[in-house]
């Protein structure tokens, strides 16, 4: 038995660099060792007349509602209306627990060729709870619930409680949850927390039109239902707020996510752009679909640079956690978008977005070699696109290193 080998496919996607037609890739103790060339020493075994892609990553995931058969509400319902939906289904579900909605969000992700999520956490992911497989990675960003002056110093207390905590297989997060319901100091204590222990932090924000009239005018849907649940403090923010003032905040972060930003206005995409090297937004295409929003501003956020990420966000607003269907409604509604960029979205910018890029997110020497595969179209056609649009599924690439 030896811990080197090498596999072929008629094309292998490495995402850095071009696609390699009848690619080989040598992998040694998990890792990738050389690309395009077989170092192992031994004849490569052979995938056959498939696309070998580096594993996907999903960088926004709420795996609690992984049990879910069909999405909550219907398509096209009012944000508010929904919300409401989402707090009752929690409130009969958390009370039993919810280890098995997070077993079957991991196992239904890695079943289709996720390396790697980035999950928020209604509560901690203590010891009793799953681990993850050995092959996924997952960036637990612990939610930060509380818009009142009195929860700033607990929720504090709490976020640097969850940075402390390591376990295998996954990375601390924070996630202040969106400006409607996290405190402005909660937020700019967890950024200070991020930056001082380079640790992550995701935010929904610019998801709807409702949250940008309470911001600017205290008033809409999301206020009334705020004040039904007791939950509206209109001395917590100023009138007049835009996302550009939580953006800057999450810009002195270590790493910062912007989840959705559907209705990022031109200079709060240009601030995004920016400040890439520590930003990255993240679409989450079949939720932005079900909610039936304004059309996302890709091509805006790709002509000012953005990094943007994909996310399947969760079966409250989508039917599934599966990536790759995110990145074929990526490739029917935005023409624009190459194929090449699409992949990138949904496998490097992901690792990127989520500080997971040395390790995931490419074929590339050095990497841990966790790999997926789809079947080409009739012909073996190469192109990305015909992959794209054709019905083939990614499948992780299952491998021992004594098979030949």
């Amino acid at each position: 038995m030896t811990a080197a080998f090498a596999i072929r496919a008629r094309w292998v996607f490495p995402v850095d660099r071009p696609p390699i037609d009848g690619g080989v890739v040598s992998i040694r103790e998990g890792r990738i060792e050389a690309v395009g060339q077989n170092t192992s020493g031994q004849p490569p075994r052979d995938l056959g007349d498939v696309a070998l892609l580096p594993g996907l990553i999903n960088a926004h995931t709420h795996l609690q509602f992984s049990l879910l058969r069909h999405p909550l509400g219907w398509p096209g319902i009012p944000f508010a209306d929904w919300i409401r939906q989402v707090i009752d289904f929690l409130r009969q579900s958390l009370p039993a627990g919810n280890d098995s909605a997070l077993e079957a969000g991991l196992a239904e992700s890695r079943a289709a060729g996720v390396a790697a999520v980035g999950e928020i956490a209604i509560r901690d992911w203590p010891s009793d709870l799953p681990q993850p497989p050995a092959d996924m990675s997952v960036v637990v960003f612990r939610e930060l619930l509380g818009l009142s002056e009195e929860r700033v110093g607990p929720l504090t207390d709490l976020a640097a409680a969850h940075v402390e905590q390591s376990r295998a297989g996954q990375v601390a997060g924070l996630s202040p949850h969106a400006p409607y319901t996290v405190h402005p100091e909660v937020l700019r204590r967890a950024c200070e927390l991020s930056a001082a222990r380079q640790v992550p932090v995701a935010m929904h924000l610019a998801e709807t039109r409702e949250e940008l009239e309470l911001l600017e005018s205290h008033s809409g849907p999301l206020v009334e239902l705020l004040g039904s649940l007791g939950a509206w403090q209109p001395t917590a923010l100023s009138r007049g707020l835009r996302p550009l003032d939580y953006l800057r905040t999450l810009a002195t972060a270590h790493r910062a996510l912007v989840i959705h930003g559907n209705y990022l206005a031109a200079d709060e995409i240009e601030f995004a752009a920016a400040h890439r090297d520590r930003m990255s937004v993240v679409y989450c295409p079949r939720t932005h679909a079900f909610f039936r929003h304004e059309p996302y501003p890709l091509a805006k956020m790709r002509d000012a640079g953005v990094r943007v990420a994909v996310g399947t966000d969760s079966r409250a607003s989508n039917p599934d956690l599966n990536l790759w269907s995110e990145l074929r409604h990526i490739a029917e509604h935005h023409r624009g978008v190459s194929p090449d960029e699409i992949l990138r979205m949904g496998t490097l910018a992901g690792a990127e977005a989520l500080g997971l890029d040395s390790d995931l997110g490419s074929i590339t020497p050095g990497k841990s070699a966790r790999l997926v595969m789809a079947s080409l179209p009739a012909g073996g056609q190469a192109a990305l696109a015909a992959i794209l649009e054709s019905a083939s599924t990614i499948v992780p690439v299952h491998l021992s290193h004594d098979e030949n």
